[in-house]
């Protein structure tokens, strides 16, 4: 009999981040799949379901949905099942949620982490999810929980890490690094003028959480040149911006690299916060320390990729 035939065991959630505490509880997954010879899904979301709940209440994205389902995607598990959740979907209760898995997508078998709640009659307990699927014909399972430094992992503290400029607890945090995605528009390119250029980045995605204004050290991902070192400035540049309201931009240098990258698609990975963001009494200072921030980029990103 195959693996199909006799069953499905999924796990839900938004993924968001795709951490450590959802790596975890994929591998329980698959485990547990293996050894009743079911095969294995993971159900997850296009949008948030609270976009349609409480919209004032959606939380910054860590991960945008391809990205998440592309890191979902090498989990291995053999299925990913990526549902839009709109009115219809909220409407269902948590037996008809089930009911509907079941009939639609073949699980027989659900396994729930700590803090999975579902339905719009949204039981509070593991036992009432366990009565509910002896109803719908789905088994309930368990899943252990995962801590890191003595705490849960979960995608409300790498929100809370990476916007408070926490990068390498974030980091820690999901097992890969916390990347801004965007294209690259026009700047008012005074960095050419002290020796540091730069490309502003709008993100593609706008609701992504932004992390602390600062200097950050970055490695970016560019066409047609791979992955470069450089430093990235998230802020409202006080030192060239007298403005009475100063948009805040995201700005990066790439260590070494020339050439234009106007209307470019780049990747940047934050590795590590360098400083805060300051404003300085003349250029000529800000020069300075941006050619020390330059040193102290190269040398950690060094450091860190010994360690890969």
């Amino acid at each position: 009999m195959s693996a199909a035939t006799k069953g499905c065991i999924a796990a839900i959630g938004t993924f968001d981040g795709v951490h450590r505490g959802h790596s975890y509880l994929i591998d329980f997954l698959k485990s547990t799949a293996r050894q009743r010879g079911y095969s294995s899904a993971v159900i997850t979301f296009s949008n948030h379901p609270l976009e349609i709940i409480r919209p004032q209440r959606v939380p910054p994205t860590i991960t945008p949905t391809d990205s998440k389902i592309k890191l979902l995607e090498k989990s291995g598990a053999d299925r990913i099942i990526v549902l839009e959740f709109d009115e219809e979907l909220r409407s269902l209760s948590a037996l008809q949620f089930m009911e509907t898995m079941k009939a639609k997508h073949g699980i027989t078998a659900l396994l729930l982490g700590y803090d999975t709640k579902f339905g719009h009659d949204r039981p509070e307990k593991f036992s009432e999810y366990k009565a509910i699927g002896a109803e719908a014909g789905v088994e309930i399972i368990e899943a252990p929980e995962l801590k890191c430094e003595d705490s849960p992992v979960s995608s409300s503290r790498i929100r809370k890490a990476i916007a408070n400029g926490e990068i390498e607890l974030a980091n820690r945090l999901t097992g890969h690094p916390f990347t801004i995605r965007g294209t690259v528009g026009k700047g008012k390119q005074l960095g050419r003028t002290i020796g540091f250029p730069t490309a502003n980045i709008t993100p593609d995605c706008k609701a992504l959480v932004i992390p602390r204004p600062g200097v950050y050290a970055v490695r970016a991902n560019i066409p047609g040149s791979g992955s470069r070192y450089g430093m990235l400035n998230i802020g409202y540049r006080p030192t060239v911006d007298n403005s009475a309201a100063p948009a805040m931009t995201i700005e990066l240098h790439i260590i070494g690299f020339e050439g234009d990258l106007y209307g470019c698609q780049v990747s940047v990975e934050l590795v590590s916060r360098l400083r805060d963001e300051q404003k300085f009494d003349s250029v000529d200072s800000l020069r300075r320390q941006l050619t020390l921030d330059k040193e102290a980029a190269v040398a950690l990103l060094s450091d860190k990729d010994k360690e890969r």
